[in-house]
């Protein structure tokens, strides 16, 4: 069992779906279940299928390309993932799906229609959808195709998927609890690791650890998003021209 493979997608993929959910949710309460339901099994699986047909391709890359490559992604998604989550933690915030109103916060507008399927809010659900998707896609892929660790990865994306139905269906006014800037910020962590480690292979480094390196490579990267939480949190606000006025 790969479980830094499954960690990571399941910690990623758990987020991105908790706000597909959460917005398919509100669409749903808004009077459009149709759509939200068909909406966001067209945008998952359309993704899916693409992720599938680019899996299988890649596989004849020759491997060294392909760990640079996979690096390099995991690299920068894990990045994007922890510069955000850092800054949320820092400030005290989180994501904007998390609330009663997440079509306001992620700023979706629906067509307000009492006859029939609308086609409109549809697309609305199945964009929101697909966009979530992509990035699970794009780990599940990255990762999979490294380690092959398929069932991992595959079993933490349907594992994250069951978790946020069930969260946002059954227990939607608990979703304040859900530490999702920690979750995602675990999952970026694991990210830029495995990242590190599969573009140094790529690149011929030989790791003093072996495989081992990974455990030092992620302690060294929690340490400095520790101290970039702390150097954040303890930074003074800017002074605005209106408080320098008063």
């Amino acid at each position: 069992m790969n479980w830094s493979v499954f960690l990571a997608v399941g910690g990623g993929a758990s987020v991105e779906f908790l706000e597909t959910a959460a917005i398919a949710y509100a669409i749903a309460r808004s009077g459009y279940r149709r759509e939200a339901i068909w909406g966001s099994v067209s945008g998952t699986v359309a993704v899916a299928i693409a992720a599938a047909l680019l899996g299988s391709g890649l596989q004849a890359v020759p491997l060294q390309w392909l760990q640079i490559g996979v690096g390099s992604v995991l690299l920068w998604f894990g990045w994007v993932w922890v510069k955000k989550s850092v800054r949320r933690q820092a400030q005290g915030k989180r994501a904007g799906w998390i609330g009663d109103d997440p079509l306001t916060a992620e700023g979706i507008a629906l067509e307000q229609t009492t006859q029939g399927f609308s086609q409109l809010n549809f697309w609305v659900m199945t964009k929101s959808a697909a966009l979530e998707a992509f990035e699970v896609a794009v780990v599940v892929v990255t990762l999979g195709l490294a380690s092959g660790a398929w069932w991992e990865a595959l079993g933490a994306t349907v594992a994250a998927i069951l978790f946020a139905l069930v969260v946002v269906a059954l227990l939607h006014p608990y979703l304040l609890k859900v530490p999702e800037v920690l979750i995602k910020l675990g999952a970026g962590i694991l990210l830029c690791t495995l990242g590190t480690f599969w573009l140094g292979e790529g690149l011929g480094w030989e790791w003093w650890l072996g495989e081992g390196a990974v455990v030092a490579i992620a302690a060294f990267y929690c340490l400095l998003t520790t101290i970039a939480i702390y150097v954040l949190k303890t930074k003074p606000e800017p002074v605005t021209l209106s408080q320098e006025a008063e």
